[in-house]
This record gives structure tokens, sequence and C-alpha cells, in this order.
């Protein structure tokens, strides 16, 4: 990954959070290792929001990204954001992704609506521009629904 330019806003202490988040689901500490990466990029209302609700399954899986609804973006979503700002960010995570940088794995609940990407709007539009299908993905869910659909996804 020589000479990339990364976008401004960017987690640097998660470089190897694809290495990372395997040692940490081992070892049974998603929810710990989410808090950290949330409370260091400065997502203080969506680590309190993952502390507090009671979650039936919290799991690393790997899971094809078009089942993941997005919450943030240029089109009419919960986060607008405006078409510039978000292609400044996604077109540079897409140009690190294609030099080979892996990024943090999107954070997915169904807290509020059906497999809804919390965490991660940006990484998942540049994975898609970069024609990546699957990605390792934490869901944090409450509802016996969504551990049916998500249990033939279990390795």
């Amino acid at each position: 990954m020589s000479d990339m330019h990364y976008p401004k806003p960017f987690p640097f202490p998660f470089l190897d959070a694809d290495k990372e988040i395997v040692a940490a689901a081992k070892a049974h500490k998603l929810e710990e290792w989410v808090q950290k990466f949330l409370l260091n990029e400065g997502n203080h209302g969506l680590a309190t929001a993952l502390r507090t609700e009671t979650a039936l399954m919290v799991d690393l899986i790997e899971i094809p990204l078009s089942l993941l609804n997005k919450i943030e973006g240029p089109e009419p979503v919960q986060k607008r954001e405006t078409l510039d700002v978000w292609e400044e960010r996604v077109s540079g995570l897409t140009l690190m992704i294609a030099e080979g940088y892996k990024p943090p794995p999107l954070i997915v609940t169904d807290f509020w609506k059906p497999f809804e990407i919390v965490d991660g709007n940006h990484r998942h539009e540049a994975m898609l521009r970069n024609k990546i299908e699957k990605y390792p993905t934490i869901f944090f869910v409450k509802n016996e629904e969504s551990v049916k659909i998500l249990t033939p996804f279990k390795s």
C-alpha cells in the first residue's frame, strides 16, 4: 500500500482491523473490539446504543453485501450526506481497497430496521465499487427472525 492517499477522516489505528477482528471473534471479544473501534472514530452514540440494547446474537459473519441496508449516503436515506462529501470519502476508500487495503468490518443491527449498516456505509459503497460481493460483518441482532436469516451464513 505505498503512496496511498487516505481520506481525511479515517481511523488509522485500525489499518490491521481484518486481523484484529478475527482474533477478537475467536476470543469472544467482539463487543469489546467494537466499543474500542467506535469510540476511536468518535461514534459515541452508536457505542452507547450497542452497549445498552440487548442483542440475542453478536457475531462476525461473512455475508453478501447486497443483503445489507445503507442508512447514509447522498440519496434519500436516514443520514443524508451531500454528494461531494460522499464521493470524496467513498472515492478515497475505493482507491485504497483497489490497492489492497482491507477495511474494518461493517457493523450491522436489526435494532431499528432489518440489517441496517450502522457503521461502514462509506466502506460498503467502496467495496461494491470494487466488485466485492461478500465481506466480514459484525452483527448485533435482537430478533429471532434475523438470527434465522443469518444462521446459514455462519461458518
